[in-house]
């Protein structure tokens, strides 16, 4: 029994030091405490946020990251280049001269704030920080999934155009849709040729389910999950069919819809009803861009928080993604045709 009272005795004394630490360290590059106190507990937390978030692979990774022309850690800029020079063939007389313009923008990056989490005090059994740790992890995973959905809605088209793809699907009914087939994956392929568009980095993401019916109607796709890295484990995330990407987003919805009444990309978040059908993302990994800005945590500890008696903490990062290029260019938009 005395034993067990030193050996709480010892915990409450660790826990006292952690708390009421102030020492002075080295934050990473991109991490910003909100507030001076209890600053060795909250960069913890805020390493882990981050290395949480930077292991968490999607889609988007494929994207050119921009994070090296953010301006501390809030405004990105970054140019885009001039035109293609001309090219003569056989000229006789003197080669005139083109003196390129770049067009250089300057972006706000856009803000993403956690829903604050409360844990109180009457119901911590133990020492807390396993419980910060874990909901670091969901804050972690909440902020990707958001950011993921308005990358995929900025990088989708509005409409059809001279370099971007608006196509219907053409495969067997289901759920009052048509399915996407390997037959349009080819379409898409020649299209994107026909445009010029980028080889080498090109990528389709598919809603879940789409990506399921796809793969495992299809012997050629479901044949590459066999060819995955050999541990033993298959982490089914991604096939390629003529040099396309075909990714598995994160959740079954990228929040993209296509009115077919209007033939423009809907509004973000839609209702899949009516005129608006489900739709999935096309993009050239060269064109777009994804940029990261500081990451910080805002903390009260139990021991200064009278009223709620409760740790609170939450967490915010900036970030981006867009288009390099102006009007929308080098992506495409699939959406599910429906059945008439």
């Amino acid at each position: 029994m005395k034993k067990f009272a030193m050996l709480i005795a010892l915990a409450v004394v660790a826990v006292g030091c952690v708390l009421g630490a102030d020492a002075q360290l080295d934050v990473p590059e991109g991490v910003s405490l909100a507030i001076a106190p209890l600053a060795t507990q909250k960069a913890v937390f805020l390493n882990s946020l981050k290395e949480e978030y930077e292991k968490i692979d999607t889609w988007l990774a494929n994207a050119e990251d921009l994070s090296a022309f953010v301006v501390d850690g809030q405004t990105i800029k970054f140019p885009e280049g001039g035109a293609d020079p001309a090219v003569y063939k056989n000229r006789t007389t003197d080669v005139d001269s083109v003196e390129p313009t770049e067009t250089v923008y300057s972006e706000d990056l856009d803000v993403y704030d956690s829903q604050n989490y409360k844990i109180r005090n009457i119901y911590l059994h133990a020492l807390p920080f396993d419980k910060v740790q874990f909901y670091t992890r969901k804050s972690a995973d909440s902020i990707v999934k958001k950011e993921i959905a308005d990358a995929a809605y900025a990088f989708a088209p509005l409409q059809a155009g001279t370099k971007s793809i608006v196509m219907a699907t053409t495969g067997d009914a289901a759920d009052g849709f048509k399915m996407l087939t390997l037959a349009d994956v080819l379409t898409l392929a020649r299209q994107a040729d026909r445009m010029q568009m980028p080889e080498g980095n090109r990528n389709l993401v598919l809603p879940s389910d789409w990506w399921w019916d796809l793969v495992n109607n299809n012997e050629i796709l479901k044949g590459q999950l066999k060819y995955q890295q050999n541990t033993g484990v298959i982490d089914p995330k991604i096939v390629n069919y003529y040099g396309i990407n075909i990714h598995k987003s994160l959740g079954d919805k990228l929040g993209l819809g296509y009115d077919t009444n209007t033939s423009k990309k809907a509004a973000q978040g839609a209702a899949i009803t009516g005129t608006v059908c489900p739709a999935a993302l096309f993009f050239c990994g060269q064109e777009v861009y994804r940029a990261g800005g500081q990451f910080e945590m805002f903390y009260k500890d139990k021991s200064v928080n009278t009223d709620g008696r409760a740790y609170e903490f939450g967490f915010q990062h900036r970030f981006k993604a867009g288009h390099q290029m102006s009007n929308d260019r080098y992506c495409g938009l699939l959406y599910k045709a429906k059945v008439s």
